[in-house]
């Protein structure tokens, strides 16, 4: 199951914390996989460490900013001419301004939702017209696009979850749902993931009693590991998941169960 032997995939913010699994775990699977990021440094690291751990997978590389519709056709040109087509994109991008309610400016809360609204819908309209029939879009939403940060969670001087995020998020969710059905003409499929708490390796250092705030609102009883989203991401992209559109997958341990 789930095999993506005969896929291209280009998997934007590759080079991220969530992001480097699901390269790994779509080349695992078969994919050809284009690790594409606005971190040059961090774009090429990852790659080569996805060839490293697997050295017969098809594995290139490339800039790309969300923010920038030229940028975002680029990517997908330079996909599916090195790597032989378009069948998998997979948007892991997210910018904030990181600000609190009172205050966030004009120009900030527009420039988040900016790349992760428009630049989503950029990124997703590129690949469709790339697409053939089976095509499978994915874009990374969360579960703060679904319910509120809890502020009891994050006490001071933690700022709880930015707002631009979830309302970015949120609006991603239904992003996938209008997508589905309007390219479910042409045989693509658009589904989104909806991670819970995946905190960075560096907010787990330097925050344990965060992070044991946070398990302590999952009914799994802890945060999420990286990989965990990976297989989420095989699934809806494989042929396996061929009858699944306009879904939003939560992959958070229960979180928006109670």
């Amino acid at each position: 199951m789930f095999d993506l032997s005969q896929k291209v995939a280009l998997v934007a913010g590759g080079a991220g914390y969530l992001g480097l699994p699901v390269c790994r775990g779509l080349a695992e699977q078969g994919a050809a996989v284009m690790v594409a990021d606005v971190n040059r440094a961090g774009l090429d690291k990852a790659a080569a460490r996805v060839r490293a751990a697997l050295p017969r997978a098809r594995v290139d590389a490339c800039f790309l900013d969300v923010a920038s519709e030229d940028s975002c056709r680029q990517a997908v040109a330079q996909t599916a001419s090195g790597l032989g087509g378009l069948h998998i994109l997979v948007n892991l991008t997210t910018q904030s301004a990181g600000r609190r309610v009172e205050d966030i400016a004009e120009a900030e809360f527009d420039r988040a939702l900016h790349a992760n609204v428009y630049g989503a819908l950029a990124l997703a309209r590129a690949a469709a017209d790339a697409m053939a029939p089976g095509g499978s879009i994915i874009l990374f939403a969360s579960m703060y696009g679904q319910v509120a940060p809890r502020p009891a969670l994050y006490q001071p001087p933690m700022n709880p979850n930015p707002l631009d995020y979830g309302v970015g998020k949120a609006g991603i969710i239904q992003m996938a749902k209008y997508l589905a059905v309007y390219w479910a003409p042409r045989g693509i499929r658009v589904n989104a993931v909806a991670p819970g708490p995946f905190p960075n390796p560096a907010v787990q250092a330097s925050d344990p009693a965060f992070i044991e705030r946070l398990a302590g609102q999952v009914p799994l009883g802890r945060i999420g590991r990286p990989e965990e989203c990976a297989g989420a991401v095989a699934f809806l992209a494989s042929d396996d998941a061929s009858y699944i559109t306009g879904q939003t997958l939560a992959v958070n341990g229960g979180w928006t169960a109670w």
